[in-house]
Formats: C-alpha cells, structure tokens, sequence
C-alpha cells in the first residue's frame, strides 16, 4: 500500500504541511507524530472513498490530512493520559520532548487541521467537527471504564465514538468531497462505522492474544472487548466472539460496497478492508 499514489499523496502532503512550520522545536515535534511508521488508514480510506465517488486525491487531498492531524493530536493527547512510554516504536511525543512541548504541538495539529478542513462544504465541515467532539467523549468514557467493569454495551458506546468516529468521517468526507449523493455518502458512513468498530476489536485482539510486539508500551491500559466477555465465558470463546464481531462488520461493508461501480478504488478499498482479515497475526475468516 506504501506505494500506491494515494499514500504517496499523503506523504507528500506532509512533507509540505512541515515545511510551512516556522519554529524548529514544534516541526521538530511533529515530525517526530506525523512520520513514525503507521498505515494511515483513516485519510487513505478518505483519499480511496473520495476515489470510489469519482472524486480525485487532488481534491480530497487536504481533508485528508486534516484527519491525519487531528487524529495525531489525539494521539498525543492519549499518550499522555494513558502516561504511554512508546508508540509504533518510538518514545512518545512527551517523553521525548516533554509535557510542555507535546501540548504545544497537540494545539498546532488542530488549528492546522481546521484550516485544511475549512475549504469544504458545511456537512464535510461538521462531520470533521464531530468526529473530534465524539472523539473526546470516547475518551472520557475510555478512563471511566478503568475504575469499574465495563459491559459490553459500555465497551461498543466508547468504541463507536473513540475509534469509529474518525473512520466514519473519513468515509463520509471523502464521498463528500466527490460531490456524490446524500444517499451515497449516507453509505459511505455507515461503512466507516464497520470499519472502525471491527478495526478496534481487532487491535484488541492483537492486544489480549500478545500477537502485537513492544512497539506500544503505557502505564495505563484500556479494558478491551476479549476482557469483558470473560467475564461470563473463557478466554477461547471470548476471542471466537470477537472474531464473530469483526466478520459481521467485514460482511456489512462487502454488502454496502456493491453499490458501487467496479475500478481501481473499489479494489484498492477491499484490499484495506482485507486487512482487518489478517492484521498482525489475527485471522479473521
């Protein structure tokens, strides 16, 4: 996927997003969040949904990147909360360069990425804004859930707005921004939807099985979906009961992605979908 066109867009845009950065120490900073290694699925789901709409990478190019920035911020903002030592390998943004700075950095990644959004219709406009408002009570409710056991309506509320809500804006904005119909980018949400919540699920069970390598490390951790059903069956039939999630959410999307036409997106859109069926070890069927 590295070398697609579109995630050499996003690469590029990020480049030029850091050189219009003026003060060493916060391009510092946020070369450090916006380049460490990462799939950047959310402003590629966007860029190939805005594809999938007969949209060009050309025109969704800076709500992609303002996704990618807002979801770095947030990023930063959970390492802190969670007091995370590591993240994709690398020391966190205020380990590395201290509390003061990280929130500095987490300040410019939102203000630029409402200046990149801004050029957009109204509803693209407040599908962005949502997302980072759900985002923001996700978080809360992700911090609430450490102090009690959470059910697993708990778990899915925290979920749809923590992890799905960048992903349904992604999908939504990038239809948005082709100019395709409210019954077309209607759709498109409620595939970011899936797709954020299985996304979740999966990174939790990466998490629960141990699959995943040191490149993650916080003092705090998430009570994650295979934990909440052991509370009432074993360990084997929790992670079967996940994987069951995810299928559905896989199969959703496949059903939803027929209403579209066939081409080099579509396939492209699948492949990223594909993932969510074997990432980091995971087998989904």
């Amino acid at each position: 996927m590295q070398d697609w066109k579109e995630s050499k867009a996003i690469m590029d845009g990020i480049d030029n997003l850091l050189k219009d950065v003026e003060m060493v120490e916060i391009k510092k900073g946020l070369a450090h969040s916006l380049k460490t290694s990462g799939k950047r699925l959310r402003p590629l789901t966007l860029l190939l949904t805005a594809e999938l709409n007969n949209g060009t990478v050309e025109h969704a190019l800076d709500a992609a990147l303002a996704l990618e920035c807002i979801h770095t911020a947030s990023l930063i903002q959970d390492d802190i909360l969670d007091e995370g030592l590591k993240r994709r390998g690398e020391p966190t943004s205020h380990e590395k360069f201290g509390l003061f700075l990280a929130m500095v950095c987490n300040d410019y990644l939102i203000s630029k990425s409402m200046m990149l959004i801004s050029k957009y219709d109204q509803p693209s406009i407040t599908a962005f804004g949502l997302s980072g408002l759900l985002a923001a009570e996700g978080e809360l409710l992700d911090i609430k859930s450490r102090t009690f056991k959470a059910t697993e309506d708990d778990y899915f509320e925290c979920v749809l707005k923590k992890t799905a809500a960048m992903f349904i804006a992604a999908f939504e904005i990038g239809a948005r921004s082709a100019g395709t119909s409210e019954e077309k980018a209607l759709l498109c949400r409620e595939m970011g939807k899936e797709f954020g919540i299985a996304y979740q699920i999966v990174d939790d069970l990466i998490e629960f099985l141990s699959i995943d390598d040191d490149t993650k490390k916080s003092a705090q951790q998430s009570y994650i979906l295979p934990l909440v059903y052991m509370e009432k069956m074993s360990s084997d039939e929790a992670v079967d009961r996940c994987m069951k999630h995810v299928e559905t959410s896989i199969a959703r999307i496949d059903e939803m992605l027929k209403n579209f036409d066939d081409g080099e997106a579509k396939k492209k859109l699948i492949d990223v979908i594909d993932i969510l069926r074997n990432y980091n070890g995971v087998k989904i069927k």
